[in-house]
């Protein structure tokens, strides 16, 4: 069986469920060639049917035995919230379906017996309604995606520029000892090999460290208590290559409970908010170009703040700043970063805030729960 969603390219069906024959014969011959049709003589199969086809609009009688027209759209509603509800009733059950419009239940309702081109034109709208927030989905489930990727690409370059340094040692203390044995071996040389040798497998811890830490970051959304000082930590270590082009990134992370939730989504957020105050200076002033971030208590809950002396946001967009596509960059960028890490944050249960004045810098406050109450001398 094909779920919805599996197929991008299906064309959603019109669903009509009466339980009168003639009605479903009329109805289906009536919208020949004009859309694809399943029709059901009762709610249960009905359900069926949607849980095995793409439904774009559903539309049902009114009176049916077993199960109501109303009925089936508040299931349909609980398990299919995207579909498009219509309801067909006759003039003495209008009462009730104006009620089941205000409860939420059905979109529109058309009267009994229809007019063919009232029909076809109110079925045609709830079709390109639906397909329209089909599409609006599918979209933004690209551009998260497109973001994500854009956050792997900085942890990438990060991750290359650390690599490189402890290799680069490796390769120079190898090639060196390689030397000296090629030579006469006497104490001096063999205090040269002794050193060289302590600087490469020193290089080769600094390798699996590294390693390791790629390792954390990339585990499982699932959610367990997480030590946010590692968290930022590593954060720091796959923006150092940025760092270095942009500004320096100072850490000040005093001891704090662990906070429940995924170690990749909150490294997310620290990512974000990084990289955007990095990306906010001049690279002409590298040299007082500065971050500053902080970890501490606050309450019963744990505070991040990630502080820049960039040049600051306008007051008349900083209401904007997260919102979806919304960027201050001037290269560009998809808007989306703020946006997840805020939508990451509250779903945590915790806020997120800024504050920034212009030609001074910009601070983000981002406020979690404790997983647990601090233990007692926990500051």
């Amino acid at each position: 069986m094909t779920t919805p969603h599996e197929e991008t390219d299906v064309t959603p069906y019109v669903l009509y469920v009466d339980d009168e024959p003639s009605n479903l014969v009329v109805f289906e011959a009536g919208l020949e060639g004009e859309m694809p049709v399943l029709t059901a003589s009762s709610g249960g199969r009905a359900l069926e049917l949607m849980r095995e086809h793409e439904v774009a609009v559903l539309l049902t009688d009114q009176r049916m035995p077993g199960m109501s027209g109303v009925e089936l759209m508040s299931k349909v509603r609980a398990e299919h919230p995207d579909v498009i509800r219509m309801l067909v009733t006759a003039y003495s059950d209008v009462e009730a379906a104006v009620d089941a419009i205000n409860d939420g239940q059905v979109h529109v309702y058309l009267r009994k017996p229809w007019e063919p081109v009232e029909l076809k034109l109110a079925l045609s709208q709830a079709r390109d309604r639906y397909l329209t927030t089909r599409r609006l989905a599918d979209l933004e489930r690209r551009l998260v995606s497109t973001e994500r990727m854009y956050a792997l690409g900085v942890i990438a370059a990060g991750v290359a520029h650390e690599i490189r340094t402890p290799l680069t040692a490796l390769v120079m203390n190898i090639e060196l000892v390689q030397g000296v044995l090629g030579g006469s071996m006497d104490a001096e040389h063999l205090g040269q090999v002794k050193a060289a040798l302590a600087d490469a497998a020193h290089a080769v811890r600094a390798l699996v460290d590294i390693t390791n830490s790629m390792e954390v970051s990339t585990r499982a959304h699932k959610e367990s208590e997480i030590d946010l000082k590692e968290v930022v930590e590593l954060a720091e270590r796959s923006v150092r290559g940025e760092a270095r082009r942009r500004g320096q990134v100072t850490l000040d992370l005093a001891p704090v409970p662990p906070v429940r939730g995924s170690r990749t989504r909150l490294g997310q957020v620290a990512l974000n908010l990084l990289v955007n105050a990095l990306q906010a200076f001049d690279p002409g002033r590298l040299a007082s170009n500065a971050v500053q971030v902080r970890l501490g208590v606050d309450g019963e809950g744990v505070l991040l703040t990630v502080e820049d002396n960039g040049p600051g946001i306008a007051p008349e967009l900083l209401g904007h700043i997260f919102d979806p596509f919304f960027t201050t960059k001037e290269d560009g960028g998809t808007g989306l970063g703020l946006a997840i890490s805020r939508q990451i944050v509250q779903e945590l249960g915790g806020t997120i805030e800024v504050r920034s004045v212009r030609g001074e810098g910009t601070t983000f406050l981002v406020h979690l729960p404790a997983a647990r109450r601090a233990a007692p001398g926990t500051r």
